[in-house]
Order: structure tokens, then C-alpha cells, then sequence
């Protein structure tokens, strides 16, 4: 009688330590599944954001010509509010690569046009960032002619992924 019970026991204990092994294998297989899901997240996050920096520069916002962003155009846009929230972005930044400036100088009304970088906005929160070449272009007033003088720079886009 002992004997019967004693392998009823161990059969429900062998029953319950194969169900547990499962339960973790479960938990095991949905943590590894979520991290992929939250990579492919991001992944597609990233990818929207750099598409969004390239229509950014063809836009007729910024544009002056295909992938030329007006820089006078864009010092206009950084001091308005109604976009900080138009293009589901973080922030908006264009930034100077060429010709390298040995300090960054800040575009600012007063400052502008010997400046390197200008900010459209910037909500303040960390994020990823992901970016575009373009030709910045000012026009220049010298010796009574207007042109507009182009430098290479990186439309830099910050989005957050939810």
C-alpha cells in the first residue's frame, strides 16, 4: 500500500517538474520572440525616419532644388511652433559637414549666415537619430550679385521608438 503511493507521488511530481520544464521553455521562447519583435520595432522606426529626412529635404518647406535644403527658408521654420509636432519627429537638425568649421556656432538670427548648425526644433528628450546629405544653400550678396552659395551638410532627424 506504502509502495503504491510512494510511485503515485513520484508520477505527480515527475508530472508537475515536466510541466514546469514547459512553462519555463514557454517563457524562455516569448522573451527571445519579444526582443526580435522589439528590434524589427526599432529597425522600422529607423528606416522611417531616414525616409522621413529624405522627403524632408524635397519638401517644399526647405527645398531650393532636389536634395538642396534654402537655409534661409529653414532660419525662418526654426522660430515657428506649428511644425514641432507636424512631422511626428523628436527633433530636426542640420548640421554643416563641408566646409568644416573648427567650432560649432549655432544659428541664431544674429549669427546667421557664419553659423554651422541649425536647430528647426528639438523637443529636449534623448533619441535615436538617423540622417541624410543634402546641399545647404544660401544666397549670398557680393559684389552686386546674388547667388546662392551651397555647402554639404546632414539633415539629422531624432525619433523615438515607442
Amino acid at each position: 500500500m506504502k509502495k503504491a503511493q510512494l510511485k503515485i507521488q513520484q508520477m505527480a511530481f515527475m508530472l508537475m517538474a515536466v510541466f514546469v520544464f514547459f512553462i519555463l521553455v514557454g517563457l524562455f521562447y516569448v522573451i527571445i520572440e519579444s526582443q526580435k519583435w522589439r528590434q524589427e520595432a526599432t529597425n522600422l522606426e529607423k528606416n522611417k525616419a531616414i525616409e522621413l529626412a529624405n522627403m524632408l529635404a524635397s519638401s517644399a518647406e526647405f527645398t531650393c532644388g532636389a536634395y538642396c535644403v534654402d537655409a534661409d527658408r529653414v532660419m525662418v521654420l526654426g522660430n515657428r511652433t506649428a511644425y514641432r509636432n507636424f512631422f511626428g519627429l523628436e527633433s530636426i537638425e542640420i548640421r554643416t559637414v563641408y566646409p568644416k568649421n573648427s567650432k560649432e556656432i549655432l544659428c541664431t538670427l544674429s549669427s546667421y549666415p557664419n553659423c554651422n548648425l541649425i536647430k528647426i526644433f528639438s523637443k529636449g528628450k534623448g533619441e535615436n537619430t538617423a540622417s541624410s546629405f543634402v546641399s545647404l544653400c544660401k544666397r549670398v550678396n557680393e559684389k552686386d550679385y546674388i547667388y546662392y552659395k551651397c555647402e554639404l551638410a546632414k539633415l539629422i532627424v531624432g525619433y523615438s521608438v515607442k
